[in-house]
């Protein structure tokens, strides 16, 4: 598509009703779990709700460089469920991929709003970063320590509705916690 056509986000996003729903929830709520089986499009709604996020953001405060976090275990799999396929998916029009900064540029005219793409191996390196909405793809593979700390960055100036989404399969050394706050409701 062309920059210079007015498009829609269901003609640049194409998300299935799991994934609407999910879009609502993240309207509703400040923490959104996006669970389910393999395959269901959990990497892919992540990283296009946090560019939704970032459009939203700078339209609704009119700031630039605003920053969301997007997080993984690890570098490879970052590399492979989000960077992959952010080279693919998002058009050159809307932004950049810097992988020497391992970040997303959106242009200019949209807010150059940066989302960060971080691996968990050490999250206390983030202990002073601020993200205005974080994600975490596969958030059972960390543990409880991890969410903490991750949501304790979640602020940024002129936002107050900072967000935390998160997707993920049953299973994995956070499957307990991870139940136990987003289905149980024990918080």
């Amino acid at each position: 598509m062309h920059p210079n056509k007015e498009i829609t986000w269901s003609e640049l996003v194409h998300f299935n009703d799991k994934q609407k729903e999910a879009q609502q929830s993240v309207k509703d709520y400040k923490y959104t779990l996006y669970g389910g089986a393999m395959g269901g499009g959990k990497s892919y709604w992540l990283r296009w709700t946090l560019v939704r996020l970032l459009l939203e953001y700078h339209q609704a405060t009119g700031q630039k460089g605003i920053r969301v976090g997007l997080f993984c275990e690890d570098y490879p799999s970052l590399k492979d469920r989000q960077v992959s396929k952010i080279q693919n998916e998002f058009p050159s029009w809307l932004g950049q991929l810097s992988k020497g900064d391992m970040e997303y540029v959106l242009r200019p005219e949209y807010g150059s709003g940066v989302i960060a793409l971080r691996n968990l191996d050490d999250a206390s390196k983030y202990a002073s970063s601020e993200f205005a909405a974080i994600g975490v793809d596969e958030i059972t593979k960390n543990l409880k320590v991890v969410f903490d700390m991750l949501r304790t960055r979640m602020r940024w100036k002129g936002i107050g509705n900072t967000k935390f989404l998160a997707g993920t399969n049953p299973g994995s050394i956070g499957h307990a916690w991870v139940k136990k706050i987003w289905m149980d409701k024990e918080f």
